[in-house]
């Protein structure tokens, strides 16, 4: 559990800007991806169980599952199991498709998500890459909750940064994919790890990772984001989000009431920075308000400094070795699509897809292109693959 200070509250004087900031960061978290419901509430605990457990069947699928305002229906798992990092937090699992399976795509979700964010994408990419439709299957979908998310375990807080877990997923690849090639894809902060990976192990690209997709994310200078807002507002948010994030990670109680009471405000404002049309089906908005249900403050406020202060720029580079795909949309508040510009112009040859009147949350607002557009990855990636064992 993270350990938590018992220092002085914050001055009676900020309480109204407190409330107003811990508002603001929860549904800032929410459009960055949340849990979609109280699953955090069956986190497992190192202590408790071995590394890379497997699990009974559906254990993880059937928590899922207990909410469903989409009635998406997704693929149940095949396989579910905990995983073991390198600092002793469990990390919950699920797999779809054979073991030995060509290729293996890892999904890794936002700030404040879960595996769950992947529903649309899981039901699709089953069904046509890894059920083979009668033929062998083309590829093993392999989905885990990130640390301090659904269903997997917490860690410290001072473990809350994009190296650790850009080392979480490598333990996921060694554990559970330790042989084969790999395609990546990463939403938000699942992109970002995925560029943390690549700083930590760049030998790996090319020759163990194939593929990689970077979706709504970004390589740094957050901090800067104004979510939307106006000048005066954005002033007022610098100035309170600090007394904010110590409240939500010292008094996380009060940040949790404050939420409640003001669960209404919430909505709407997570309904602005999530999505980007202006017909979204209300069952969407209401998926992400179940997400932020399930994700206490204290987690939002812990991952908020690490990606504020995330600078991957240098991490760009093994990227290039490999086939790679970035997607935005051209409303997203949270990450802005300028952000992707310049991971494109970096990357040099990245396929960029640009979702119009689409927001943050592009694997739910438009599931089909997005997946459509994974698909087309996947398949450059064996591509590729089929290519490098013909030249050996």
């Amino acid at each position: 559990m993270a350990r938590r200070s018992t220092s002085v509250p914050p001055p009676r004087a900020h309480r109204a800007g407190v409330v107003g900031a811990v508002l603001g960061l929860a549904a800032a978290g929410t459009a960055a991806g949340m849990a979609v419901s109280r699953i955090a509430a069956h986190r497992v605990r190192a202590a408790e169980l071995g590394p890379a457990a497997e699990l009974p069947e559906n254990l993880t699928e059937g928590q899922l599952r207990q909410v469903d305002p989409l009635g998406i229906e997704a693929r149940p798992a095949d396989r579910t199991a905990l995983v073991q990092t390198d600092d002793g937090v469990l990390l919950a699992v699920e797999e779809i498709g054979p073991r030995d399976a060509p290729l293996t795509v890892v999904f890794v979700h936002g700030y404040t998500l879960s595996m769950a964010s992947w529903a649309f994408q899981r039901r699709t990419l089953a069904a046509e890459l890894a059920t083979g439709n009668g033929h062998r299957p083309d590829a093993r979908l392999v989905f885990y909750d990130q640390r301090g998310h659904g269903a997997s375990g917490r860690g410290r807080s001072e473990n809350s940064r994009i190296e650790q877990l850009a080392r979480d997923l490598l333990s996921v690849l060694d554990a559970r994919v330790p042989r084969g090639p790999v395609v990546l894809v990463g939403h938000s902060m699942g992109g970002m790890t995925i560029m943390g990976l690549a700083a930590l192990r760049p030998d790996i690209f090319g020759s163990r990772i194939v593929g990689a997709a970077l979706l709504s994310t970004s390589s740094g200078n957050l901090a800067d984001l104004n979510f939307g807002l106006p000048d005066v507002l954005t002033r007022v948010r610098a100035a309170v989000l600090p007394v904010a994030a110590w409240t939500m990670r010292h008094r996380p109680a009060f940040a949790e009431r404050t939420r409640r009471v003001a669960a209404e405000l919430v909505s709407v404002v997570t309904r602005s920075l999530s999505f980007g049309s202006s017909d979204v089906d209300p069952a969407l908005a209401r998926y992400v308000d179940a997400m932020i249900a399930g994700t206490p403050v204290d987690v939002i406020a812990e991952f908020y400094p690490a990606l504020a202060g995330l600078d991957h720029t240098g991490a760009l580079e093994p990227l290039r070795a490999v086939p790679t795909l970035v997607v935005t949309g051209d409303r997203d508040k949270m990450i802005p699509k300028e952000h992707s510009d310049l991971l494109v112009e970096r990357l040099h040859d990245a396929e960029y897809v640009v979702l119009p009147e689409t927001g943050h949350m592009v694997t739910l607002e438009r599931p089909d292109e997005v997946s459509d557009a994974l698909t087309a990855l996947l398949r450059r990636a064996g591509a590729g693959q089929q290519a490098r064992k013909a030249r050996r």
